[in-house]
């Protein structure tokens, strides 16, 4: 098995970064903290134009042809530059959406892919489980990504796979104050909102849940690499006792720790993506090991970051404390740590 980057994935890679630096530069990102998909209008029809949202998808379905090891590519890039927005739903919603071919439900694929509608992705636990009504949704949740100016919300629960606009009747989207000044939360509460049901297939939950641990795996291993490119940068410029701090050993050796655990963590997500891609038996597994490996590697590294930019890395004005921020938060997103170290756990016993 061949894990190394094809020519289409550099390509790809290439092209999100230049894109990425262009509209969103560090200096952007930090202007619009979490002011959610209003401020992002414009980045996210160009982000549609250039056929970001629908790298995974079949020509047939709109989308470029490519499978999940070229999304992973996109969501590494998205990690490094800690790009705000609801990118994660707006691509689950595409693959969701991909086997409709009524006029609704190609509808909504078509304002998904163009850039039309950011979808958020509504996946943690439940106030109030959802339950649907014919086509009408109800359900409350707490602290949902990426909801504050989402177009859209996509439900991912045991009980199926829907969809609603997110200004809908009924539909409430109240902000909360986040931790990651790069991200926005808001607590969502839907009463009999039209919605559109996507599946009520458990194969087709489990292989949303599957992709999305996946690129929510791809995005923080591009966090963990920029952090390790901050430290390596800093410690060549930064002198002491004359000479650059990244010259001693207390340095040095953190980071080539920190370099290793990087590299861990894309293996196990190249790995897992391979797996969930090819419907190997053990996908679920793969996804686990990859989720728990890069949210104790994000953690640590941007910890290890902090550090290596000594007391400059605590103010505000460096940017080594907004990964910090951001790989916390990923450490919660579609499962923590100790869930998926109890999955683990459980296709152990039940083996």
């Amino acid at each position: 098995m061949d894990l190394m980057q094809t020519p289409d994935q550099d390509a790809i890679q290439q092209t999100v970064r230049s894109f990425l630096e262009k509209e969103l530069p560090m200096e952007r990102v930090r202007q619009l903290g979490p002011a959610g998909g209003d401020s992002l209008a414009a980045i996210w029809r160009g982000a549609g134009e250039l056929g970001f949202f629908g790298l995974g998808l079949g020509e047939a379905a709109g989308g470029a042809g490519y499978t999940l090891t070229e999304e992973m590519t996109l969501f590494e890039e998205l990690g490094r530059g800690l790009t705000p927005g609801p990118w994660l739903g707006t691509v689950l919603a595409a693959h969701a959406l991909a086997a409709r071919t009524d006029d609704e439900g190609a509808g909504w694929r078509r304002r998904v892919l163009a850039g039309e509608a950011p979808v958020a992705l509504v996946e943690r636990a439940a106030v109030t489980p959802p339950r649907s009504e014919g086509h009408r949704l109800h359900g409350e949740w707490r602290s949902v990504l990426d909801a504050g100016g989402a177009a859209a919300l996509l439900v991912l629960d045991d009980s199926g796979v829907f969809v609603a606009a997110a200004d809908a009747a009924g539909a409430t989207v109240t902000p909360r104050p986040s931790l990651d000044p790069t991200r926005s939360l808001a607590d969502v509460r839907l009463e009999g909102v039209p919605a559109l049901v996507l599946s009520r297939s458990a194969d087709v939950v489990a292989r949303l849940r599957l992709e999305g641990r996946v690129l929510a795996c791809a995005e923080a291993v591009g966090g963990l690499q920029r952090t390790v490119e901050m430290s390596v940068e800093y410690g060549k410029v930064r002198h002491q006792f004359g000479k650059p701090i990244g010259s001693f050993q207390a340095v040095k050796h953190r980071c080539a720790d920190m370099a290793v655990r990087a590299e861990v963590a894309r293996s196990a997500t190249i790995y897992a993506a391979v797996s969930v891609r090819d419907g190997a038996p053990d996908a679920a597994f793969q996804t686990s090991v990859a989720k728990i490996l890069c949210a104790n590697a994000y953690v640590q590294n941007a910890a290890d970051n902090v550090q290596n930019h000594g007391g400059m890395g605590f103010t505000w004005e460096c940017d080594a404390h907004l990964f910090v921020k951001r790989a916390r938060g990923f450490d919660q997103t579609l499962g923590g740590r100790a869930a998926h170290l109890d999955e683990i756990v459980r296709g152990f016993r039940a083996a």
